[in-house]
């Protein structure tokens, strides 16, 4: 019996000007709009390198798959490392069906981590997919599972009335860069979270709109988180904390929630924080997952050290 033919497809590095066919397969795939400015700013926004994702047309010269990776500063054991956040995976429909290396998402993934190996010896790339892409991820051996992904969900309480209050901050403070400095040594594995990284995912997002809270003890900055509201939540995007202040500062974000009228707070940390937070977790159906292909760091490492909020995501 003759195998079916692995279709023609030409997969390639983006090329300027790719971004009017891109945003029109995010509609397709997604059932949701994208901008050419925010493509842009996502994955090309006064970075040192990139855009970096591939592309795949079929035999009409149409745009039928992308992978992307969203190039970021990040740190792994005391060092300043490449991380890359993997987004924006996607096939049209006309294209999906083959299996193993025919699979056009899997050509696609193995292409773009292959060009991303190739920046040195400690990238790290990671994403976070649903769990039915990441099983296809998985069989294709791309991902690897750090874990899934579980969030705090808080009830706001009125009698809430925390000692160590959360005021609002600047995102030119100049004391964010003295705090990811102290706070570095703590975090094995992560985004560098200074002021820079503050100003472009935040404070310049396109998406959304965001808070910058502060946490002050004797007038001293020892942390800050970043939030939205979205409906009745109050969620809780990124943070940078000092383990041992971590109840008192979701303490004060109980209050918070309390006067923007939420009735929840919601923040995504990794299993140790959790543990420290004591609070229920509960599932959110995304996976944390370690790109494993041509890439040297281990999944088991990722899975020990990793440091994550919502905020690594490019969806909250």
């Amino acid at each position: 019996m003759m195998m079916p033919a692995i279709p023609d497809y030409l997969i390639r590095e983006y090329r300027p000007g790719d971004e009017t066919a891109i945003v029109e397969l995010f509609s397709a795939v997604f059932g949701a709009s994208m901008t050419i400015a925010q493509w842009r700013w996502k994955y090309a926004a006064d970075r040192d390198s990139g855009p970096w994702a591939q592309l795949a047309f079929n035999t009409a010269g149409r745009l039928v798959g992308h992978a992307g990776a969203v190039p970021l500063r990040g740190w792994r054991q005391g060092q300043p490392t490449p991380f890359f956040q993997i987004g924006d995976v996607m096939v049209h429909p006309d294209a999906r069906g083959q299996l193993g290396g025919r699979n056009l998402f899997t050509r696609l993934a193995r292409a773009l981590l292959t060009a991303l190996a190739e920046q040195g010896p400690q990238v790290f790339a990671y994403g976070f997919p649903g769990r039915r892409p990441f099983l296809l991820g998985q069989y294709a051996r791309v991902y690897g599972e750090i874990e899934p992904a579980l969030a705090l969900r808080r009830p706001a309480h009125r009698w809430a009335w925390p000692w160590l209050p959360l005021r609002p901050l600047a995102w030119d403070d100049a004391r964010l860069d003295r705090l990811w400095q102290r706070r570095a040594p703590d975090h094995p594995l992560t985004l560098i979270r200074d002021r820079d990284y503050l100003h472009w995912r935040y404070a310049g997002n396109p998406f959304h709109v965001y808070r910058l809270l502060g946490l002050s003890l004797a007038g001293r900055l020892i942390g800050w988180v970043v939030t939205r509201r979205e409906e009745a939540r109050l969620l809780v995007i990124d943070a940078l904390l000092p383990r041992r202040w971590l109840r008192p500062a979701l303490a004060a974000l109980d209050r918070i929630a309390v006067l923007e009228g939420a009735s929840e707070s919601i923040i995504w940390l990794p299993p140790d924080w959790r543990a420290v937070a004591g609070s229920a977790a509960q599932p959110t159906g995304v996976i944390v997952a370690n790109m494993v292909w041509a890439l040297p760091i281990a999944t088991a490492e990722a899975r020990a050290n990793l440091y994550y909020t919502m905020g690594d995501l490019d969806i909250f």
